[in-house]
């Protein structure tokens, strides 16, 4: 089992694999106990301060027996230039930047007589925290009942602790004191709000640094959750950015069984090896390899968040590195009341152009055809891999409705809905890639389609043709072609679509 304290607070929303099985209130915390995906969490929302911190990790160790680590993920205050808004460490390290017991013998600034000058972690969970490639710089956490709000407390500081101290907040130091005595593993995830020395008041990007920085703790959450449970063992430390997105999306929207549909005995997920990843069994004796390309990706810079949170000259200023957080945060929700403060506030999406389902076919069956004259091999181990797949993700905007020839009814249905256009995407495919042979065993295309809401549907498709064979994908249906007809969208205004006289707007359902 696995805890997470934080001064956010989240909950994990119910869904098909995630289920709370209890949530309650405590003295001054809420807590709920989910089973997520096979995994057990406790999540403690608690007070801000060093005691509030002590007595959440004392009640979940004696209420929650098998727990076995404490993620104490929250936001802080970074000290230096190294930290910039939005950015996350992950701490190992902590000191008590409010205790001077210097008056004894041997004690330095920071340190509890009869304990160690810090607090310090190095488990064999902190590494698979690290495998896991989150995007996270190390650092060390200085606790105390205050935070820093001048230049005069920064200075104090400095002259005790030198620079060794790069992040600060109010709870991570009790929380790695109390887990030092006990078996439990601890470390910190701190997303920055701002530098301790930069002003609150009267910052123009205040409200925007809030409402990023909330987004990362949930983008940061949803990754955590998802890679924690999983039964795989990860190593992505040798991923691309860029296929770290995909996989984490994957992750998100398919759990472990996106990487069943390649090879089912898959025990470990490697980067670095040669292929994107490298799907190997308990005895690693029939590795796979598989390949991950992107088709139509987003450009961020053509990104931006909405004028209604910022004026014109604060847009301007905004960095571009800040808008790229939103991705899968459906499944968690942070309190509107504490950090969401512009629920209005998104991304410009009314530019983006929508895309038919045949150009993006036709884009898809480049990829793959272009991947396809590569017909070189990987190795594991010494030994050539026998299989190599490849996966084709698509991040195009489109935007449908789906009707009955016969009734003349919307199709709203997710599955239903989603198995229809999986149907429409394959009959365009196998149309463009039927004279293409291909060197990979497996090609899986992981489409994302719009449902109601901001959340999207995953659908693959995936070929039955074998490696060298002309690319063939499965499940096409003739008779759902005859019965239903998929109408793009192609217009970018998000007016209601017009048929005829009427005016309706259809989207899939959320599952």
């Amino acid at each position: 089992m696995i805890g997470i304290i934080s001064t956010a607070y989240f909950t994990v929303k119910d869904r098909p694999g995630i289920k709370t099985v209890r949530k309650y209130w405590w003295r001054n915390m809420v807590i709920q106990h989910v089973k997520y995906r096979g995994k057990f969490f406790v999540i403690a929302t608690i007070g801000y301060g060093k005691a509030n911190a002590a007595m959440a990790i004392t009640y979940l160790m004696e209420e929650y027996p098998a727990l076995e680590t404490v993620l104490n993920v929250d936001l802080a205050l970074s000290t230096n230039d190294k930290f910039d808004t939005t950015d996350t460490v992950m701490a190992t390290k902590f000191i008590y930047r409010d205790a001077d017991l210097t008056v004894f013998k041997d004690i330095k600034y920071g340190q509890i007589v009869h304990e160690p000058e810090a607090y310090a972690f190095n488990t064999e969970f902190v590494n698979q925290v690290k495998n896991f490639k989150l995007g996270v710089s190390d650092g060390i956490v200085g606790t105390a009942n205050m935070l820093i709000y001048n230049s005069k407390q920064f200075k104090e500081m400095v002259d005790k602790y030198g620079q060794t101290i790069d992040v600060i907040d109010t709870e991570a130091g009790a929380l790695a004191q109390i887990a030092k005595k006990s078996s439990v593993n601890f470390v910190a995830m701190k997303v920055m709000y701002n530098n301790a020395l930069s002003p609150w008041d009267n910052d123009p990007l205040h409200k925007f640094k809030i409402y990023e920085t909330a987004n990362t703790l949930k983008y940061l959450l949803a990754r955590l959750f998802n890679l924690l449970s999983s039964k795989y063992v990860l190593d992505f430390t040798k991923s691309t950015n860029d296929e770290l997105e995909v996989i984490n999306e994957l992750f998100e929207m398919s759990h472990d069984a996106w990487a069943k549909r390649f090879k089912k005995n898959t025990t470990s997920l490697i980067s670095g090896l040669g292929p994107s990843l490298m799907l190997v069994d308990k005895k690693g004796v029939t590795p796979e390899a598989v390949d991950i390309v992107e088709v139509m990706k987003t450009k961020l810079d053509d990104e931006g968040p909405s004028k209604v949170i910022l004026g014109e000259d604060e847009w301007k200023n905004a960095p571009k590195k800040w808008l790229r957080k939103l991705m899968f945060l459906s499944n968690i929700h942070v309190n509107d009341d504490e950090l969401l403060w512009n629920k209005s506030a998104k991304y410009d999406i009314k530019t983006s152009k929508i895309h038919s389902m045949e150009d993006v076919s036709k884009a898809v069956a480049k990829a793959i055809a272009d991947r396809s004259q590569d017909k070189s091999s990987y190795t594991y181990d010494g030994t050539t891999v026998l299989k190599k797949h490849l996966l084709v993700t698509v991040d195009a905007a489109i935007s449908f409705y789906i009707t009955n020839n016969l009734t003349h009814e919307f199709v709203e249905d997710p599955k239903h809905g989603s198995k229809l256009v999986a149907n429409e995407f394959i009959k365009h495919l196998n149309e463009q890639l039927a004279e293409v042979e291909s060197p990979y065993d497996k090609v899986v295309v992981f489409f994302k389609i719009p449902a109601m809401g901001a959340a999207k549907l995953p659908v693959f498709v995936q070929t039955k043709s074998k490696a060298n064979q002309p690319v063939v994908f499965g499940g096409y249906s003739a008779k759902n072609q005859k019965t239903y007809t998929v109408v793009d969208i192609t217009r970018n205004d998000y007016d209601p679509l017009k048929v005829g006289s009427f005016k309706v707007t259809i989207r899939l359902k959320n599952l």
